[in-house]
């Protein structure tokens, strides 16, 4: 049992570290400069990393749900203690993380499909900052969530 749990989360800070650096380096590479729009290049290894990173976030799911589940100081629906708090804050801003990659997600491709399309870069600007600030929303929640399983320990 004890290499079981070791081994889940062991998982689960991989994919900790994929997802976050998955939108650290999105944020990072498409931040260069908000008044000009990124290149094809640079929209295909953004794109490219997607699987990536919504692998990550559904591995992040499953091993979270198990280290709770296993945990002898989880008890349902009960905040007495620091750990259960925190857990359920975590949670909380989990499910943010997944909502603002969601829609930065949604953003990437409504910006990649007018570009394609050659629309004018005035009508996609709005689109593309919109999806930068949801980009440094969810690794600053990221950011968060890793104090938070700091404080768990």
């Amino acid at each position: 049992m004890d290499f079981l749990l070791w081994a889940v989360r062991s998982l689960h800070l991989v994919a900790v570290i994929a997802w976050l650096g998955g939108m650290m380096y999105q944020t990072a590479t498409l931040r260069g400069d908000e008044a000009s729009l990124p290149d094809a290049t640079t929209r295909k290894s953004i794109a490219s990393a997607r699987p990536l990173v919504w692998m990550s976030v559904w591995t992040i799911l499953v091993t979270g749900v198990a280290l709770m589940l296993f945990s002898p100081r989880f008890v349902f629906f009960r905040y007495q203690d620091v750990w259960s708090v925190l857990l359920g804050l975590k949670q909380l801003v989990f499910v943010a993380m997944v909502v603002c990659a969601y829609g930065t997600a949604r953003m990437f491709t409504r910006v990649d499909e007018f570009l394609r399309q050659g629309k004018d870069e005035k009508d996609v600007l709005p689109y593309y900052r919109q999806m930068l600030r949801l980009g440094r929303v969810t690794v600053g929640l990221g950011l968060v969530a890793v104090l938070m399983a700091a404080g768990m320990t």
